[in-house]
């Protein structure tokens, strides 16, 4: 089945890579920084658009009405720094599907995009995040559990949402309640439990596609967690 497609525009580098990596596992996403790309993306088919409401050279509410000029029905969510009445009034002229203030979160807006495109009803109410910082923060969480099998670490994190190395380590672990290595660990480790389930998997295979390099790490880390080695735990599942 063909994947459903997001027009996505944001200026900020930071917070477009981290809903482009919160969403780009189930959908097409199309992106645009400012307010002419956004016009020159609109010829490919679009299913939803999300948009900032300020852009470098125009503003978000023009945007969706020159998409609309092409597909009138076109659902969008309007995101914006804004809380003026002037911008929410703006909002409900254009018809706007749903305005979201920032800084959002991450998990409001994955369930309003599934609700709009795939009818799918949830009781998640968050729709605000308390600081950019908690929402790159969630971001990083969301990265992570898309990405765990790759090679990741803080550095790289850090250089990706332009933060220092021990402030994003401490915002983090004041965020979540977990140290950025336990939290990429205990993912891999419960994705691991999951494969162990499929007996056609070898169990050293399953260690290194979940992203340990060291099958004897992997081994500690998963008894710390479930009490038991990845052996023991296969065994059990067959009893």
């Amino acid at each position: 089945m063909e994947r459903k497609a997001i027009l996505l525009v944001e200026d900020d580098p930071v917070v477009k890579d981290l809903i482009r990596d919160s969403l780009e596992k189930e959908y097409e996403i199309l992106e645009a920084s400012t307010y002419s790309e956004a016009i020159n993306q609109s010829g490919n088919h679009i299913d939803l658009a999300i948009i900032d409401y300020s852009l470098p050279d125009g503003d978000g509410f023009g945007v969706l009405k020159k998409l609309r000029e092409k597909r009138p029905a076109l659902p969008a969510i309007m995101i914006t720094a804004y809380s003026s009445e002037d911008v929410a009034i703006k909002a409900v002229r254009t018809v706007v599907n749903e305005y979201i203030k920032k800084p959002l979160s991450l998990r409001h807006l994955k369930t309003r995009v599934s609700e709009m495109l795939e009818g799918k009803r949830s009781e998640v109410n968050s729709e605000k995040a308390e600081s950019r910082e908690e929402f790159i923060i969630e971001g990083i969480a969301v990265y992570i559990e898309n990405n765990y099998m790759k090679d990741i670490n803080r550095d790289e994190l850090a250089k990706m949402v332009s933060i220092d190395r021990y402030k994003l380590s401490r915002a983090f672990n004041e965020r979540i309640g977990q140290s950025l290595s336990s939290y990429l660990n205990s993912k891999r480790i419960r994705k691991a439990a999951e494969l162990l389930k499929n007996r056609d998997l070898n169990i050293t295979e399953i260690g290194y596609f979940v992203g340990f390099k060291s099958i004897e790490h992997f081994s500690r880390l998963f008894k710390a967690l479930y009490g038991v080695s990845p052996k023991e735990f296969r065994e059990k599942l067959k009893q």
